[in-house]
């Protein structure tokens, strides 16, 4: 794929003629990401791992929560979709269903992980594959296990049986079209949480889980530390430690967007609440605009193309903003810094100007102010219609 030399190249990922489990069959095409489905992995009578107070189930449903409500924020265009939202038991394949109805271009599968010694600690992400130690092989089937929950489990799976070490290495060498993009993506998730998170990490890891089997697109499954660990489950167990894997999940997605379309600028998210809190701050009166920014307050309401935010500070000269590098008008507002181009007064202009930043900034969109105060894009056109 052939991207303008001032933005992010990637490579192509094209997939031609590539027949996928379950008979769907890939399209060559550029590849984008506009779907997401997040799985909290277990739920309803199948508690997960379990330790004192906490459970499984409860913890990675919070996590998802958190989460799509990023996504749904900063990525209005992507569409997110939840396997589940309450604690009921999903099938593990139905929940690959779910992701190949949607035409989903990324699974995430969230999770935390046990182990008999509560000294075992740390992250790891995984994704479909040959599992190369006795620790993953372990892990993986642990995971299938869930299946005895579900009805005819032999027909659905193809012969997989629960516990047999001979059944889950022949199941594991079954073709998987998305792994390479599945590891970018596993990788990615990684480093977020090695630079994030109070954890250790334990790396990309590669097995047999049926969650992933018949998901048809780049799709991990995700391990946030050990429920078994004091120190683990002491963080992930909390609202804060939830927040800040959603969070460290988010930059990862946003990176990996960026890398697989060839084209806009990653949103990093330093921390949740201000992200998550940025709606408050938006709306905050024009004195506090004129105290952020150290400007003069305008007038008038006028229209911007928003190409960034994030909660760290951007070099508006940096080559990430491609054409507008250097022309870019940066703004904090409340405890995000927001990175816009063009000032319109008519909104048919301000259309015209989104689209052709479109070209380069894929996710860019209108946004409105009356002065410098933020207001949204009908209310602006409610004042201009008004005066």
């Amino acid at each position: 794929m052939k991207v303008a030399t001032t933005v992010i190249l990637a490579g192509s990922l094209l997939l031609a003629g590539i027949t996928l489990p379950g008979g769907v069959r890939a399209q060559s095409a550029v590849p984008l990401v506009k779907t997401v489905v997040l799985d909290p992995g277990h739920g309803g009578k199948d508690p997960g791992a379990c330790s004192g107070q906490y459970r499984e189930k409860d913890i990675v449903l919070k996590v998802a929560g958190y989460l799509g409500a990023l996504l749904e924020k900063h990525y209005p265009d992507v569409k997110v979709i939840h396997t589940r939202k309450t604690d009921v038991l999903i099938d593990l394949y139905e929940r690959g269903n779910i992701a190949n109805k949607a035409g989903a271009d990324l699974f995430i599968s969230i999770h935390v992980d046990a182990a008999q010694s509560r000294s075992a600690t740390g992250t790891s992400t995984y994704v479909m594959g040959v599992a190369k130690e006795q620790a993953n092989l372990e892990q993986a089937m642990r995971e299938n296990d869930v299946i005895t929950y579900e009805s005819d489990y032999s027909t659905k799976y193809e012969g997989y049986e629960p516990g047999s070490a001979e059944s889950f290495i022949i199941f594991s060498l079954m073709q998987y079209a998305y792994r390479e993009q599945s590891l970018a993506f596993a990788d990615l998730v990684q480093r977020q949480y090695a630079r994030q998170l109070p954890l250790g990490n334990r790396g990309v890891k590669q097995a047999g889980f049926l969650v992933l089997w018949k998901t048809a697109c780049p799709a991990v499954l995700t391990e946030m530390g050990f429920i078994t660990n004091p120190n683990d489950v002491r963080f992930v167990g909390s609202a804060s430690g939830q927040k800040e894997f959603a969070r460290s999940l988010f930059n990862a997605f946003s990176a990996y967007k960026v890398k697989t379309e060839g084209r806009g600028i990653p949103i990093v998210l330093a921390s949740y609440d201000a992200a998550a809190g940025a709606t408050d701050a938006e709306a905050a009166p024009e004195a506090a605009a004129t105290k952020e920014n150290g400007t003069k307050p305008t007038s008038g309401v006028r229209y911007r193309v928003q190409v960034a935010g994030s909660t760290v500070r951007l070099d508006a000269r940096s080559r990430q903003f491609g054409p507008y590098r250097g022309k870019v008008e940066e703004r904090k507002i409340g405890r995000m810094y927001k990175y816009f181009v063009g000032s319109e007064t008519s909104y048919t202009k301000a259309l015209a100007l989104q689209k052709e930043v479109r070209k380069v900034v894929k996710d860019a969109f209108l946004v409105a102010f009356d002065g410098d105060r933020q207001i949204t894009v009908s209310e602006a056109r409610r004042l201009q219609a008004a005066r």
